[in-house]
Formats: C-alpha cells, structure tokens, sequence
C-alpha cells in the first residue's frame, strides 16, 4: 500500500544515506542538522567505510537497520541512488524517500533520463512516496524532522505551510518569515526539486487537508497539467488562502504564432488569468509573499476593501496613496463629514485632514494621546475597512508611548490595521510590541499597501472550477482537418454562426459581377476583403476596401483588391472575396482562443483593431468558463472604462460582449481541433455587437 504523504510529514525515523564525516559533505550537513534541531525520533547514518558519524552507530545499507525505518534521505550518485531503491523496496517498510542528489532527468541527457525512470518504477511497485531529485525534502517542526541543510532556520511552530520548486529560495522564504519582529512560524515545508513522483500540486492538495494549516505558500516555476492545478488549487481556495509566487513572468509565447492571440499570450499572462480562475493570489515579490501571509495570519478579515492612509509623516503617505491607486485593489475610505470635522478639531492645526478623504496627515506635532483618539475616530467610522498606520515618531515622541496609545483602540474595533514604523534598530522593540498584539509591521508604507491588498484578495476570491465539455464534430472543421488547411473567413464565419454566435450577413465572391450583386441585395455601403490561405492578416497588404457603394466602386474594388494582392503575393491562392456590409462605427475589441501548453484552451479579451499588439491590453482566462468570469475578464481591462461610457459617451452593450466570451469559451473546450481564434476586430453598441473579422486556424 503507497505511503500517505501525512506519514511522511510524521517519520519517526530517517536513515541517512552517504552520510559522511566531511562537514563540506551534504551527507554530513543533513545528519548534523537532524542532531543539531533535536528531531524527535532516530537516525541512521548510512556509509559502509565508517562506523560511527557525529556520535552515532553508522550501518553499512539500510539492509542492517533492524528497526522500523520510515524516511531515507539519499545522497549518492545517480546509480548508487537506484541500489539503495531496491533495497528500500525489500524492507517494506519504507514509506518515503528524499534524493538530495542532482543529475538525474533535470539534465536532459538521456541514461540521467533513464535513471529517473528506474527510480520511479521501484518506488511506485514498493508503494515508497519520493520527493526529488535534486531537493531537500521536507521540515515538520513538531517532530523537528529536516532533511535538508539550510542555515537559520528554527523550528517555531505555526500555520503557514510551504510548498516550492526550490530549495534555497523555499528556505530563503522560511528564514525570511521567521525573521520578522514576532516570528512567523510553519507546520509544514515541502521541497519538490524534480517532481519526479510527489508535485507541488500534491503538496497543495495535502496542505489543505492539514488542519495545522492555515496559508499556503507556493514558490512556483511551473506546472505540468495546467487544468489539473486549476481544479486541485480551486478546491483549496474554498477554504484556504493559497499565495504564489510565480517566476518567469517574461513572455515566452509561441513567436510563430499567426494569430494576436499567440502573439500576446506570453505563459505569464496565462498563469495570472489561472490563478485568479482557481481562487489563487498571485504575489510578486519575495518580501510580498511573506507579507501577505503576515497580513492573512495576524488580521482579522475585512469588510471591504476601504481604506484610510493614517499617516505622521508625509512622504510615507504619499508612497501609501500611490501603492493604493497603483494596486488598483484597495480604494480610499469615503470617511463621513462628522469623521472628518472630528479629527479636525482633534489633531494639529497643520494636519492635512480628508485632503483627499480617506488620508489623514497627523504630522509630528501630533503626541501619543492624539494618535489613540485620532484611530479610534477613523476606526469607528463605518466606511473605513482598514487602516494604513506610518509613523516615524520624533526623538520627543518614544515610539512605544504611539504604540501603547493605538493598540486599545485597535482591539476595540477589530478592523485590519496594518502599520509601518520604519525599519531602524530603534523600532525593534515597538514593532516586536505591535505584532505581539496582533498588529503586523512592515519595513515601508507600500509593503504595508500591498499586504492589505492580499488579505483582501484571499478574502474575497471566487474559485471557478472548470466543466468537463465533451468533444464535438463539424463538417466545416472536418473538411479542412481532412485537407490539411486553416478555415478561410466565410468558413469560420459559417461555423460562428452555426454555433449560435451573431455574425453580420456576407457573401463569397468569386467574380467581379458577384460580388456588385451581392452588394446591391444588401443595399448599404459594403467591405470587400481578400480570401485567400497566404494572406492572414489583410489590411498588412492593402487587401481590404472599405465604405464602398455603387455597382461602378463595388467592380472597381473588387479588381484593384484581386490584382493588389496578386502583385503583392504571388503565389497566393484567391477564392474570391468577402462582401459584408459596413460596419456602423463603435469602439473595437477582441476576443482570441489558443492553447497552452500547461492549461489547454485559453481565452484572450482586450482592446482590438490594429492597435491590439501596441496596446496590450488584454486578460486571460482558462476554458470553458460562465459569464462571471466572462465579466471578471472585461473589467481587468483599462477598456472596460470605454465600455461603461466616458466623455459624454453612452454604456455599451457589456452583457452581450460578456456572453460572446462564453459562446467562444464553449468552442474552444469542445472542438479540441480548433488551435486558434481570432474575432478582431469586435465593435460593440449600446445594443449589440459586430464581429468584423473572424479567423480559424486549425490543427491541421
């Protein structure tokens, strides 16, 4: 029977293998540490040349070991890693394993490959859980059981469960988290290395299901199944915040991509679109990382996500009020005129009080009284959330007289106050005061912004669990796979329309007389665009005319389309062209489908037109997904402000645009055939929209 990784976390006993008396040696360093940190169970140095290291007996294999043996921690070679396997596997009673040692499938040289393979095969017929290679395992500081060797940390107990990628930027997090003025303890740490059988999403799934913890943190290079991180991490989310922080934020995307989409969907963009899909909050800094945790440990949760900047020094509370309308999550309290005319009366006359509202400037001539009445008006004001307290208290003012003065009227009110004193040796004490009051410190007033931010976005997140839609045939996608070929336009307009989408009347005209009846049946100014397979985007190469009318322009347009083409192109295969008729104007959009990867069928939505690659202003979500999601995806957007009227302009039609996003949601997750989409440009009306421009690009 395989192991649960809960046994793991709990071994009782860890033999150490290759361990050594070299203090430059891994092996050496892991038997010190386990010493060192008083684990709780036994330990078994493992070396057939020694017989005894730092103390204790040393055994020749894990063969010798007559007692009950649950975690071995390897560090050798490759092929001596693969012995110690088998040996493992007859004991029986190994449940996990931890192979510090590299150069295995991270190499990519095929007998390393092979190796990896080996090792794999033997545990999962032994039923032994391995994390690694190339990782430092695991740390419970119950039992104090590590395996690894980081420096400084210390096994204070806490809520905080660790899952990452690697080891010394996982350790380089704990030490950092433990080093804060109340240190901030851990229940679990977990070193994935090679992932080449226990994964961070296994470790997630195990972290939520662990009552000792409260927040897990994630360092995360990448995923091997997108969808599957998607359902496990959304499942977590429900009842625990889950924070990431995700490198490679570069974009990485397809350079040989034909359509906007692939162009733009960098694999970073995709992650954040994931992420905010799953009900995970995405962290871009160590520090914010920690901060954050901090924020979600020690705080209450908010009511909202308004907030007063509650400042004694101005510059800091500038940087606050930046970070606040950068960040774009918080937004200043809208405090009553009484809360106002209040602190008014209350504080300095040089105060800057509500100027704007949501931000009070005590200044330095505010004394220790005046800063506990001043936070406990703005607390009991009822459209304040939280707070943002920064002080850098003068050599008159002893910052733990400020300290002493907030910390009643905090705990009084029991709303989120998040506080920066500064980082000097000088605040040490009153910070260690604060946080031990449930007050958390940070090193700069934006750290603080962003920590509340966090907490807000765990707060309130939603995950969106993905829906199973089973593959679907379409005799326009199926001719084309058969011929090896992309759609041409008046295909992927059919096939939009035959799946319930609205696209505006068109025709295929193959003559210059087609083409002038055409347009008169549609008896309104026309858009004549080339068909052909060479030409993906038209307007690069003058194969689009517009706003023309009359039999006379309509032929003309139709022969100086064709012969531009042909001069421009060559080789390139016309059937003809599209008469649509024109388009009423309005702001412009798009929507675009690819395939990651990691998450398989993904949606674009952002600004359109020409423009779309200069702008860049797009979101991303995983498909298929509901209209919630469809709207989150909108509002993301610099442009949803377009969309909600601005200058005098009337709202758009958002609901039907939202409802687009779905219909192309569904097709992407039932036609695994369809490789990439591109509905560009996208005009929406106060009623209605028009897709102008559709393309198909197939797994051919």
């Amino acid at each position: 029977m395989t192991a649960s990784l809960h046994e793991i976390f709990e071994s009782r006993s860890v033999a150490v293998v290759g361990a050594s008396k070299d203090p430059t040696k891994a092996g050496h360093q892991v038997v010190q540490t386990l010493l060192a940190a008083g684990y709780l169970g036994e330990v078994y140095p493992v070396n057939r040349n020694e017989n005894e290291i730092l103390g204790l007996p040393c055994y020749s294999s894990i063969t010798e070991i007559k007692e009950p043996l649950d975690l071995i921690v390897i560090s050798l070679p490759g092929k001596a890693v693969i012995t110690v396997m088998e040996e493992a596997e007859q004991r029986g009673d190994v449940k996990g394993v931890v192979v510090l040692s590299a150069g295995f499938a991270e190499t990519a040289i095929p007998e390393n490959i092979e190796l990896q393979r080996q090792l794999v095969e033997i545990a999962q017929l032994a039923g032994i859980r391995v994390f690694g290679p190339n990782c430092i395992g695991i740390m419970n500081p119950d039992l104090k059981l590590i395996t690894g060797f980081h420096p400084g940390i210390s096994f204070v107990p806490g809520n905080l469960g660790y899952v990452t990628q690697s080891g010394a930027l996982g350790g380089s997090l704990l030490t950092l988290a433990l080093s804060q003025p109340k240190p901030l303890g851990f229940a679990r740490f977990g070193h994935v290395g090679n992932m080449c059988d226990v994964s961070n999403m296994e470790l997630i799934e195990e972290y939520g299901n662990d009552p000792k913890i409260e927040v897990i943190l994630v360092y995360l290079e990448g995923v091997k199944d997108g969808r599957e991180f998607i359902r496990v991490a959304g499942q977590v989310t429900k009842n625990k915040p889950v924070l990431v922080l995700k490198v490679g934020r570069t974009e990485i995307g397809s350079k040989a991509a034909l359509s906007h989409t692939g162009t733009l969907a960098g694999t970073d963009a995709v992650y954040s679109g994931a992420f905010k899909q799953c009900g995970v909050v995405r962290a871009n800094t160590m520090h914010d990382l920690i901060a954050g945790a901090k924020a979600i440990s020690m705080l209450p949760k908010p009511h909202g996500n308004r907030v007063c900047i509650f400042t004694e020094a101005g510059g800091m509370g500038v940087i606050s009020m930046d970070e606040v309308e950068a960040g774009g999550v918080l937004e200043l309290a809208p405090m009553s005129q009484e809360t106002c005319e209040k602190l008014t009366a209350l504080l300095p006359p040089m105060a800057m009080v509500c100027k704007p509202n949501g931000y009070v400037d005590l200044t330095a001539a505010a004394m220790a009284k005046e800063f506990g009445d001043a936070m406990r008006l703005v607390l009991s004001d009822p459209n304040v959330d939280m707070v943002v307290l920064n002080s850098v208290p003068p050599t008159f003012l002893p910052a733990m007289d400020v300290a002493q003065a907030i910390v009643p009227a905090i705990k009084e009110f029991g709303k989120p106050v998040a506080a920066c004193f500064t980082v000097s040796q000088a605040m040490a004490e009153t910070r260690r005061f604060l946080e031990e009051n449930g007050i958390p410190t940070f090193d700069a007033p934006d750290d603080a912004v962003r920590a509340l931010a966090i907490l807000i976005q765990t707060t309130f997140s939603v995950s969106h669990p993905l829906a199973d839609v089973p593959a679907a045939h379409h005799p326009i996608l199926d001719r084309a796979v058969l011929e090896a070929r992309h759609l041409l336009e008046p295909e992927s307009l059919d096939f939009l329309s035959d799946n319930g989408i609205a696209v505006m009347p068109h025709v295929l005209a193959r003559t210059r007389e087609e083409a002038q009846r055409a347009a008169m049946e549609m008896n309104s100014p026309v858009v004549l665009k080339i068909v052909s397979p060479q030409v993906i985007h038209k307007s690069d190469i003058g194969g689009v005319k517009i706003n023309l009318q009359g039999n006379e322009a309509v032929g003309q347009g139709y022969d100086q389309l064709v012969n531009d083409v042909k001069r421009t192109i060559v080789a390139a295969d016309i059937h003809g062209v599209l008469v649509v008729p024109m388009a009423q104007p309005g702001t412009e959009w798009i929507i675009g489908m690819m395939r990651d990867p990691q998450f398989g069928p993904t949606i674009m939505f952002g600004m359109g037109g020409v423009f779309v690659e200069l702008y860049k202003d797009v979101s991303f979500r995983i498909a298929p997904f509901d209209e919630e999601v469809a709207l989150d995806m909108i509002k993301e957007t610099k442009g949803y402000r377009v969309l909600q009227g601005m200058r005098g302009e009337k709202q758009k039609d958002i609901a039907s645009l939202a409802e687009l996003l779905v219909q192309v949601s569904q097709l992407a997750a039932r036609f695994p055939q369809i490789k990439e989409v591109d509905l560009n440009p996208i005009r929406v009306y106060e009623n209605g929209y028009s897709v102008l421009d559709a393309r198909i690009l197939l797994d051919a």
